[in-house]
């Protein structure tokens, strides 16, 4: 096996065309280049290369000595398969680390050096905050979070007391915390998937709770998370294309439900990685800290 750069991008698209072209620009204009990309395009109704502005960049970044491979599945996968697919592709080749990064987001410029940063300090998954691109953006700070990001509380039978969602958000300095789980786009140890795979899975199509699932098997075979509050990507949060199916509706709830199984099923091993926190109601609420 050969590789001439120590990271592979995995892009997963389905009908973004677009977004996937700004998310190419800012993978560019990154402060860390040492990166190949691959691009998997999960049948998408008209194919990357049929859209000029998209072989524009393309041929910008190619020129730029970036080297970028695209493939197109036979049938549409999903997003939790897809991504498993894009995985094992890249794994032909020698990467030291993975990054993945959602088709519907911009990075800013030292996202990937950060997050490079976190896997030095001694993490092996490596993720940052992933900020509503059109929302208002008020900061939070992060002593609020009490030393863990995103925190999972469990009571004895396996059901969630606290499911932090903190990643959503900005805050109001750079801080490396320990992570229960990750969101969104992130940067790991290849050697993460000999123990730890996206699949098999009982998840539907849409990807609702793909990432907290992979979280828990990543640190059940011993692997750590860490996030950078200060390492920002901003979601475009599109109506259409990637998983946004007809049926979106009822595939939700499903995957909370395979969510909530896995979880009780492996509820001795996740609350002896996820200790008795003791807190108000209030205490960890995003809505009562804010700056």
């Amino acid at each position: 096996m050969e590789t001439m750069k120590e990271t592979a991008i995995l892009i997963n698209v389905r009908d973004r065309p677009t977004e996937l072209s700004l998310l190419l620009q800012s993978l560019r204009t990154q402060t860390y280049k040492d990166f190949d990309i691959f691009i998997l395009d999960d049948q998408s109704g008209t194919q990357l290369q049929s859209y000029h502005f998209f072989n524009c960049m393309l041929t910008r970044l190619i020129q730029e000595d970036f080297s970028v491979k695209i493939k197109r599945t036979d049938f549409p996968h999903g997003v939790s398969k897809a991504r498993q697919n894009i995985v094992d592709w890249a794994r032909e080749f020698d990467y030291k680390y993975l990054c993945r990064v959602d088709d519907d987001v911009i990075l800013e410029p030292d996202y990937l050096e950060r997050l490079k940063k976190v896997i030095e300090s001694g993490y092996d998954l490596a993720s940052g905050v992933t900020v509503p691109m059109t929302n208002p953006t008020p900061k939070r700070d992060p002593k609020f979070l009490k030393g863990v990001i995103n925190r999972i509380v469990l009571d004895e039978e396996g059901n969630y007391v606290f499911c932090g969602d903190d990643c959503g958000m900005q805050y109001l300095r750079s801080e490396i915390l320990p992570a229960h789980h990750f969101r969104s786009c992130a940067l790991y140890k290849s050697e993460i998937h000999d123990k730890a795979n996206y699949t098999p899975t009982k998840l539907t199509k849409h990807g609702f709770r793909e990432e907290q699932i992979f979280s828990y098997k990543l640190q059940l075979a011993g692997y750590k998370i860490g996030v950078d509050t200060g390492a920002i990507n901003y979601h475009q949060l599109t109506p259409s294309g990637g998983e946004r199916f007809p049926d979106q509706g009822a595939l939700v709830p499903q995957n909370q439900k395979i969510l909530l199984e896995y979880t009780k099923e492996h509820k001795k091993e996740l609350r002896k990685l996820f200790p008795d926190f003791k807190f108000t109601p209030q205490e960890l609420m995003k809505q009562t800290n804010l700056k």
